[in-house]
């Protein structure tokens, strides 16, 4: 099997952190993260962001932010997009 790419990476992490990839999948993305220190910071920032955003509540967040969250999170990862 051959290593995936940072943009598969990307595009497979909210997924992953979802737990919602295949085996096979996760094996891919895993192989990945043992080799790309950039891609494991992407994932450490999504941890984050995703741990962040349950405690402080919708509620509480300002409109601006939610709507770009709930945008960045509908976009499920998709590499080749900037915020």
């Amino acid at each position: 099997m051959t290593m995936i790419d940072c943009r598969e990476a990307v595009g497979r992490m909210w997924a992953y952190l979802s737990q919602g990839l295949e085996s096979h999948d996760v094996e891919g993305l895993e192989e990945h993260l043992g080799a790309c220190q950039r891609c494991c910071g992407e994932l450490e920032f999504s941890r984050e962001l995703r741990e962040r955003v349950s405690h402080a509540g919708a509620a509480q967040m300002p409109r601006t932010v939610r709507d770009r969250v709930n945008e960045l999170l509908a976009r499920d990862g998709q590499p080749g997009e900037s915020a």
